[in-house]
């Protein structure tokens, strides 16, 4: 397949099975492009106290700038969860922090031309410092939506750190990748793989940058590689090598990747986290995670 061929299909998505059904109606659709969220750095100064008295919480996007194979954009974390962050905020009333690009990546990406990584110890400061300076601003709910696996130790111990300190205070960390599980994603048959497209730089990722950015997609400059193991029989780990041999930083069959299937997926998560967001604001009593 030539190169404008694979692009008509990723930005067409074309061969796309007949069971995805249309994600929005020609009215939502237009709404969804007119409508923007609040974003902190457009605040004026004498605008803050009205900003935060007219929102129930702040999100802050966690992405990165990490190598995810020839044929995305280095900041495909950052893409894909500034996007939900977007939607999420529009429909949750919530005032948008920027998003975190210069985040930790592990041993096996790190070393790929294009990474940038900084220590997990400096990430998990700096994300608490972000989570105070919010605090300090008169929120006392922030949402951190994550598009980065490297961010979630440093991520979990910022908050845990900062809610000790905050008793008013009420953090929810969430990735948005977890609102597509694998077995879900298998009852689409979008994705021709076992774990239902998922994998770093595979199928499913790809395509939910493609939702975004399918300008910054080459599939052309990228082979389908076999599909990530699954070690565990289905059960979650986590693996860590100081490299991967004879991998080229991707995983997944990635010509199966279209800009229609990935804005049905990210409608799925985008929707799977509202819906936790409306919950956790509708629960404020409730306890955390035990």
């Amino acid at each position: 397949m030539d190169y404008f061929t694979r692009r008509e299909v990723l930005c067409a998505g074309a061969f796309l099975p007949a069971v995805i059904p249309a994600v929005m109606s020609e009215g939502e659709e237009t709404r969804a492009d007119t409508a923007k969220p609040k974003r902190l750095e457009e605040v004026g100064g004498y605008q803050i106290a009205e900003a935060v008295s007219g929102h129930p919480l702040a999100i802050l996007p966690l992405g990165s700038l990490e190598y995810h194979g020839p044929h995305n954009p280095l900041g495909a974390d950052s893409i894909i969860i500034s996007g939900i962050a977007e939607r999420v905020a529009v429909r949750t009333n919530a005032l948008l922090l920027p998003t975190i690009m210069l985040t930790f990546c592990p041993s096996h990406t790190a070393h790929f031309r294009g990474t940038m990584s900084i220590r997990p110890e400096v990430m998990t400061s700096y994300f608490a410092d972000v989570l105070r300076n919010t605090l300090q601003l008169g929120f006392t709910k922030i949402f951190v939506l994550n598009g980065h696996d490297g961010n979630i130790g440093p991520g979990r111990g910022a908050i845990s750190e900062v809610a000790h300190q905050a008793p008013e205070a009420a953090i929810l960390f969430a990735n948005w990748w977890e609102f597509l599980p694998g077995e879900m994603v298998k009852k689409l048959a979008i994705f021709s793989q076992s774990n239902g497209g998922h994998g770093h730089g595979g199928p499913l990722e790809t395509s939910s940058v493609a939702a975004f950015r399918p300008d910054l997609i080459h599939l052309s400059s990228a082979q389908d590689m076999p599909e990530p193991p699954d070690m565990s029989g289905g059960q979650p780990y986590f693996l860590q090598k100081s490299t991967a041999k004879n991998w080229p930083g991707y995983s997944g069959k990635v010509s199966e990747a279209s800009a229609e299937k990935g804005r049905h997926l990210v409608q799925i998560s985008e929707d799977g986290i509202v819906k936790l967001v409306d919950n956790w604001l509708a629960h404020p009593d409730d306890p955390g995670s035990w």
